[in-house]
C-alpha cells in the first residue's frame, strides 16, 4: 500500500537555514527513559538537523495517544502493539504502524516475594494495578491470560500510576500485583529487595509508532525525517558504552523521571535499549514480519480480533528502510 508511495517520494535532506516543518508526537505516559529515542533525539538536536520542529507531548494512556493521532492532533504516537492491532482490525482505525520500537512487551508483573506471581495464571483472584484500563497493558494481560487458559474476568483491575511508588500498594495489601513498564520495574527493583519480577513475553510487537496513511501520503518525507532522527538516537543509545553523556543531554532539556539517581537511570536506559535491539540491531525500529504474522495468529486464536487479516496490511517498513539507509 505504501510501497509505491515510498519509492516515488524523493528524500529530502536538511539544509542549513531552511524552514522547519512541524512534527507532533505523543508518548503514552509521562516522560520516562522508556521513551528515550524520541526524547534524546529532540534534546540532542537530531530532529532539528532533519528540518523538523519537534513537539513532544506526554499522554495519559496508550489508547489516548492513538486517538489523538487518529484525530489529526498528532502526526504520530506510541501505543501498544496488541492494542493497535485490535483497534485496527475490529474498529477499522485509520492507522498504520510505521515502526516497532519495543520489539517485545515492555511490561513486567511486579509482586511481593512473600506472595509472588510465578505464572500469568497466578493473577486469577488478585487485584492488579496498571497505568490505564482499556489500553495496551490491559490488552497484554487479557491476551496472556487467555493464552494460558486463565480468565481475565477473574482479575480485579485498578488504575494506578506507572511508577515504582505503586509497588507500595502491594505492600499495603491493596493490590496483589502491579503491571509496570521497564522503567518502573528497574526503579522498584533497585529501591528494594522484596520485589518479585516476572517478564511478559506475549509474542506481540511490544510498542509501535502509528500514523495515519493519508497524512503519510501527503508528506512522506516528513515521516522519513522523523524516523531517521529517532533511529539515529535509538542506535546511539543501544551501542553506547557510556550512557551518562546521553542521560545528561536528555536532562538538559526534558524533565524525565528517574534521572537523579544516575546508577538506576543507566540500568533503566540499558534495559529499555536491550528491548529495542532484541531482534538484532539491524531491526531497530523495523516491523519484523515474523513477529507480526505470529501476532495476528495469536490474536485470532484467542478471539481478540474479529478476523485474521494479512499482517502486511497492518504495517509498513518503507519509511524506516529509507530512513535507516540514509
Amino acid at each position: 500500500m505504501l510501497g509505491a508511495m515510498g519509492n516515488a517520494a524523493v528524500l529530502s535532506f536538511p539544509v542549513k537555514g531552511r524552514a522547519q516543518t512541524a512534527f507532533n508526537f505523543i508518548t503514552p505516559f509521562t516522560f520516562s527513559l522508556a521513551f528515550a529515542p524520541v526524547i534524546y533525539a529532540d534534546a540532542a538536536g537530531y530532529y532539528a538537523e532533519e528540518g523538523l520542529e519537534m513537539n513532544l507531548q506526554a499522554g495519559k494512556g496508550a489508547a489516548l495517544a492513538a486517538q489523538m493521532t487518529i484525530a489529526g492532533q498528532m502526526d504520530s504516537g506510541r501505543t501498544g502493539g496488541t492494542n493497535y492491532i485490535v483497534s485496527r482490525v475490529n474498529n477499522n482505525a485509520p492507522l498504520i504502524s510505521i515502526a516497532t520500537i519495543a520489539q517485545m512487551s515492555p511490561f513486567y508483573v511486579l509482586s511481593s516475594k512473600n506472595n509472588p506471581v510465578e505464572t500469568i495464571a497466578d493473577l486469577e483472584g488478585r487485584t492488579v494495578g496498571m497505568a490505564t484500563l482499556g489500553g495496551s497493558m490491559e490488552g497484554t494481560l487479557d491476551l496472556m491470560m487467555t493464552g494460558a487458559g486463565a480468565s481475565p474476568e477473574k482479575v480485579e483491575k485498578v488504575k494506578v500510576a506507572d511508577s515504582a511508588s505503586s509497588f507500595a500498594l502491594i505492600e499495603a495489601g491493596r493490590a496483589g500485583a502491579f503491571l509496570g513498564n521497564t522503567s518502573s520495574m528497574v526503579m522498584a527493583s533497585s529501591a528494594r529487595d522484596d520485589v518479585a519480577v516476572m517478564p511478559i513475553d506475549d509474542g506481540m510487537p511490544g510498542q509501535v509508532y502509528v500514523a495515519r496513511p493519508d497524512q503519510i501520503a501527503e508528506n512522506p518525507d516528513k515521516f522519513v525525517a522523523f524516523l531517521r532522527a529517532t533511529h539515529r538516537a535509538a542506535k546511539e543509545i543501544v551501542t553506547a558504552e557510556d550512557l551518562l553523556p546521553i542521560l545528561r543531554t536528555i536532562g538538559e532539556k526534558h524533565d524525565v523521571s528517574g534521572l537523579k539517581n544516575t546508577d538506576t537511570a543507566q540500568k533503566d536506559l540499558r534495559a529499555n535499549a536491550q528491548n529495542w535491539a532484541s531482534k538484532g540491531e539491524e531491526n531497530i525500529l523495523r516491523n519484523v514480519p515474523e513477529v507480526w504474522e505470529r501476532a495476528v495468529g495469536l490474536l485470532a486464536g484467542a478471539k481478540l480480533i474479529d478476523k485474521a487479516v494479512p499482517a502486511t496490511d497492518l504495517y509498513t517498513n518503507d519509511l524506516i528502510d529509507r530512513a535507516a539507509k540514509a
